[in-house]
């Protein structure tokens, strides 16, 4: 059994630029991810377990979140670059560029460690599997920093119907190799033709009238819509003071930075609750409300019901289609 001991905290920091979009996604699923894929077939993300280390230490991020973390979504990991080393329910699982790992709903995971005093630097993609479809991002370990890139939501539920089908065949007894492998190439081949919710900005501005420090803080709270915001940080990218940014939004958008993105917040939430059968807590999570009841409260304020009333008219439209259907 490995023992877990406290480490030292790490900035957990959005991946911005073209690593962190969409379009860096779809070019690592076809260039790295289905080459692989094709070599090896599900044996991919079935790598063997090795010998772990007596003394396990997780990475701290510097907001107090830990990377230990159990998902209540079936997902796949693939690595890109580096390696990742992970304690996946107690086994030790090392992860060399070009593997992955398929982590089954209720696996219990700490995805970055120490070892040796040194986190293990990796570069992946991780998919989580929904019942409409998928959400996926990239994920960096640097000496200095962890990096990650929007949460990207595809709507589609052939994806979840090509991912049951992969898991009937891997539990068949009779199961044919050639069968999971093609369920899962048209599985990554659909996610990479496909197009997320989030692919245009959700708050329409005039861009070509704002200036260039503004409009580049905004492209940034867009890769970053659902981490904290730090207005030292987002002034440092866009090269000026703090108070000077919060200016130039005063000035040109009659709000604040911190207001700004919540209105992104908002505008993100409400698309997925309308589009997607997430929970109301699970959409509130993924764009960046740690508090719950505070989601709530921002969210009825700002559109005039709650949360959970938009869900139930999706739900009421749903159910109604398929009823059409039926008939």
């Amino acid at each position: 059994m490995a023992m877990l001991v406290r480490s030292p905290s790490l900035p957990n920091l959005p991946l911005t630029g073209y690593e962190g979009s969409w379009d860096a996604i779809i070019k690592a699923i076809q260039e790295q991810l289905l080459p692989c894929l094709e070599m090896l077939g599900s044996d991919l993300f079935f790598s063997p377990s090795m010998p772990c280390p007596k003394k396990v230490i997780p990475v701290i991020f510097a907001n107090g979140q830990r990377s230990l973390h159990q998902s209540n979504t079936p997902q796949f990991v693939f690595v890109l670059a580096g390696q990742a080393q992970m304690l996946v329910n107690s086994r030790w699982l090392s992860l060399p560029k070009g593997h992955g790992a398929f982590l089954p709903k209720g696996t219990k995971c700490v995805p970055y460690v120490y070892v040796r005093k040194q986190p293990t630097l990796c570069d992946w993609l991780w998919f989580q599997v929904h019942p409409f479809g998928v959400v996926t991002f990239r994920a960096q370990l640097t000496l200095t920093a962890h990096y990650q890139s929007p949460s990207f939501a595809i709507v589609d539920q052939r994806l979840t119907d090509l991912f049951h089908a992969w898991r009937q065949e891997q539990t068949n007894q009779n199961a044919l190799k050639i069968a999971s492998k093609g369920l899962l190439c048209a599985f990554f081949a659909l996610l990479m033709r496909s197009f997320p919710l989030l692919t245009e900005e959700p708050i329409r501005l005039p861009k070509k009238s704002l200036p260039p420090p503004l409009q580049n803080a905004l492209q940034f709270l867009l890769c970053c819509y659902d981490k904290p915001l730090c207005l030292r940080e987002l002034a440092r990218v866009c090269g000026v003071t703090p108070a000077y940014l919060c200016r130039l939004f005063r000035r040109y958008l009659d709000i604040t930075p911190w207001q700004y993105l919540m209105q992104l917040r908002l505008q993100v939430a409400e698309r997925l609750l309308r589009g997607t059968t997430m929970s109301v807590a699970a959409v509130a999570n993924l764009v960046g409300f740690n508090d719950f009841r505070h989601f709530q409260r921002v969210f009825r304020r700002t559109y005039g019901i709650p949360p959970s009333q938009v869900r139930e008219t999706f739900r009421s439209k749903l159910v109604a289609l398929k009823d059409n259907k039926s008939h």
